[in-house]
């Protein structure tokens, strides 16, 4: 495998120092840490179901019993899920499945038995909201700034998602610039792909997220991650790259791995271990500052 100019530290060490020195925690613009319409829409979009259950509260502390009462109020409804699904809300739980000690349910699936009249799967919602603690929101004042809060709470799911979207972003435009600079400076078309199958040795073949075609002469092959928190792909590296990176050379591929996030500052001994097997290695700034120079330099080697 061709190591990178750039990619030849003295020591692996020295390698994680540099990666470390020129770290980006983070992508999400900080306008987009809560994306409010999103929020504000799902909580208007509930306030048919959070007026309900304001006026269970009213009858139970009117002295009504919660189970019985929710169940037939639910019971009542032609359309129990979606009112089943907006307690859960309240609960911060989301999605089809809830599964405790005493519980595996799909809700879609409870729901339907409700509205087909089941008094018993009815009761056995409304009992088990009871033993998780429902009627402790019921003795708020405002269901829909309790709602709001969970909504807020939500979006660190959705950000543990859209962070590697919004990387892949940044890469991309990067590998643009790179692209167009290596073009530029050395008259050979670079030319970026997106979702690449790049087929090696006897029926083998590697997925990556882009490919950059230097002309004829070369294909380089570039894997992205990002991590707020510690991941699997150093340990990935370590077990299998070895036998892919020589796969990937005889077949005339160059690959790249770009990767960053604070998650590696927990992660620096993988990191370091990474390194040693597969030294093409860069975080964001380094790729910006150092890849059109690396290409430029596999270019002349020929």
């Amino acid at each position: 495998m061709f190591r990178f100019p750039s990619r030849d530290y003295a020591s692996a060490e020295a390698f994680v120092l540099d990666f470390m020195d020129t770290l980006t925690p983070g992508v999400i613009p900080r306008n987009d840490f809560v994306r409010w319409a999103d929020v504000e829409q799902r909580v208007a979009g509930m306030a048919p179901y959070l007026e309900f259950y304001a006026h269970l509260a009213d009858r139970v502390r009117q002295g009504s019993d919660f189970s019985r009462e929710l169940a037939d109020s639910l019971s009542a409804s032609d359309t129990p899920q979606a009112y089943m699904e907006c307690a859960l809300q309240l609960l911060g739980h989301t999605g089809r499945d809830l599964v405790t000690s005493q519980d595996d349910i799909d809700v879609s699936d409870l729901a339907s038995y409700v509205a087909r009249g089941d008094q018993w799967a009815a009761l056995r919602f409304a009992e088990m909201l009871g033993d998780m603690g429902f009627v402790r929101l019921l003795s708020r004042d405002d269901l829909e700034d309790l709602l709001l809060g969970v909504q807020i709470g939500l979006e660190t799911h959705r950000r543990k998602n859209v962070g590697g979207e919004y990387f892949r972003v940044a890469v991309q435009r990067a590998l643009e610039r790179v692209a167009h600079d290596v073009s530029e400076r050395t008259g050979t078309a670079a030319t970026l792909d997106e979702e690449v199958t790049v087929v090696y040795g006897r029926a083998l073949s590697k997925r990556v997220d882009f490919a950059m075609r230097l002309g004829r002469q070369a294909t380089v092959g570039v894997e992205v991650n990002f991590y707020t928190v510690p991941g699997s792909k150093p340990t990935e590296i370590k077990r299998s790259y070895g036998q892919i990176r020589e796969g990937l050379g005889e077949a005339g591929v160059h690959l790249v791995w770009i990767t960053d996030g604070r998650g590696y500052r927990n992660m620096q001994k993988s990191l370091r271990d990474a390194y040693v097997i597969f030294p093409n290695i860069y975080n964001l700034k380094q790729a910006e500052r150092h890849l059109a120079d690396d290409l430029i330099a596999l270019l002349r080697a020929g």
